[in-house]
C-alpha cells in the first residue's frame, strides 16, 4: 500500500567516548480498515534538540490537518556495550502509555522502537519514544498539533470613534474555512457580516482573513477571534480593539492643567492670608504698632528713670 514518509537526522554529544545517532521517521500509514487509504496530510514546521547537562531531547514538531493513523519511529544506534536488546517504551504528556513497553532487539547496529497511533481531535499532544539501557534514558518528542494563527499585531488595536479598522489573521497551510467572533468573558459571538454589511466586512484571502469594522462605536471595544477551521480541530487567534473618543488623548493634559490651577490658587490663598495677619501698615489685626524698640530708646527709658528717681531724692 503506498505511503508517505519524512525522516531527519540528528546528532547529540552524550558523552566523551562516543556520538549517539538518532534517526526519527514520520510516516503516514493506511487504514486497514477501509478499502481506500486515508490520506496523509501535515506539516513539519520546527525540529530542535535541547540539552540537559549530557542528556539530550530531540523535539519534532508535526502539525496535524486531519484524523488519521500515523507510525511513529526512533532508530537508536551506537551504544557503546552494543546489548544484544535494551527496553523501550512510549510516554504521552509524560505519562507512560499502557502496554507500549517492549523488548527490542539489535539488528544490524540499530534498535528500532516504533508505534502506530490513531490521531483524532483528542490524541493530539507530546508522544516520546523512550530508550531505556545501562541504567539511562534516551527519548525523541513528536510534538502532534494543529497549525497556529499568527497575527503580526501584539498589543491591542487602538483606533477611534467614526473611524474603520482592520483585523488581520493568516497562517499555513490554508484552512477550510475562516470564522470570526466577539468575545465576552466566556460567551462568543458569531461575526456575520451578510447580517450587518454596514458594520462589519470579512474577506478570505486562502490562507489570510480580515475583518473589518466599519463607522465603530465605544461598544465595539473588546476581545475578537479569528478561528481557522480544519478537519481535525479548529485553531484560533485573540486580538483586542479599543475605541476612544476624540477627548480621551486631551485628558492628560485636562488633568495637568486642572493640577497646577489648584496649586496656584492654594498659593495666592497663602499670601493673601499672611499679608492679612501683618496689615497694611505693619501693625497687627487688634491696631498695635508692630515694631520692636531700638537700643537708643531702651537707653533713654532708662536715663529717664533714674532722672526721675534723683528728683524724688531732693
Amino acid at each position: 500500500m503506498p505511503q508517505s514518509q519524512r525522516s531527519c537526522w540528528g546528532s547529540c554529544n552524550v558523552n566523551a567516548m562516543h556520538l549517539l545517532f538518532v534517526l526519527l521517521y514520520w510516516q503516514g500509514v493506511n487504514s486497514e480498515t477501509t478499502s481506500s487509504p486515508v490520506t496523509t496530510d501535515f506539516v513539519t514546521s520546527r525540529r530542535t534538540i535541547e540539552y540537559k547537562g549530557q542528556n539530550h531531547d530531540i523535539v519534532e514538531e508535526l502539525e496535524i490537518l486531519k484524523p488519521q493513523k500515523i507510525e511513529l519511529l526512533c532508530n537508536l544506534t551506537d551504544i557503546p556495550s552494543k546489548p544484544s536488546n535494551i527496553t523501550g517504551f512510549w510516554r504521552k504528556n509524560g505519562s507512560e502509555i499502557e502496554n507500549s513497553q517492549q523488548t527490542i532487539h539489535r539488528h544490524n547496529e540499530q534498535y528500532i522502537l516504533k508505534q502506530i497511533f490513531n490521531i483524532t481531535a483528542s490524541d493530539l499532544g507530546n508522544y516520546s519514544c523512550v530508550f531505556s539501557y545501562l541504567g539511562k534514558e534516551e527519548q525523541v518528542t513528536f510534538v502532534l498539533k494543529v497549525p497556529a494563527v499568527t497575527v503580526k499585531q501584539d498589543r491591542p488595536i487602538v483606533s477611534y470613534i467614526g473611524d474603520t479598522v482592520v483585523m488581520k489573521c493568516e497562517m499555513k497551510p490554508t484552512p477550510n474555512t475562516w470564522e470570526w467572533y466577539k468575545t465576552n468573558g466566556t460567551e462568543k459571538m458569531r461575526i456575520s457580516a451578510t447580517a450587518d454589511p454596514t458594520h462589519y466586512k470579512i474577506l478570505l484571502e486562502n490562507n489570510v482573513t480580515k475583518l473589518i469594522l466599519l463607522n465603530l462605536t465605544e461598544e465595539d471595544s473588546g476581545k475578537y477571534k479569528c478561528r481557522a477551521v480544519f478537519d481535525i480541530k479548529p485553531t484560533e487567534m485573540q486580538l483586542e480593539l479599543k475605541v476612544l473618543s476624540f477627548t480621551e488623548p486631551l485628558k492628560p493634559f485636562v488633568a495637568i492643567a486642572v493640577e497646577v490651577v489648584i496649586l496656584v490658587t492654594l498659593i495666592l490663598l497663602y499670601e493673601r492670608c499672611s499679608h492679612k495677619q501683618k496689615g497694611p501698615s505693619g501693625t497687627t489685626e487688634n491696631g498695635l504698632y508692630e515694631h520692636a524698640p531700638t537700643q537708643e530708646e531702651n537707653a533713654t527709658e532708662d536715663g529717664g528713670t533714674t532722672t526721675r528717681q534723683r528728683k524724688v531724692e531732693h
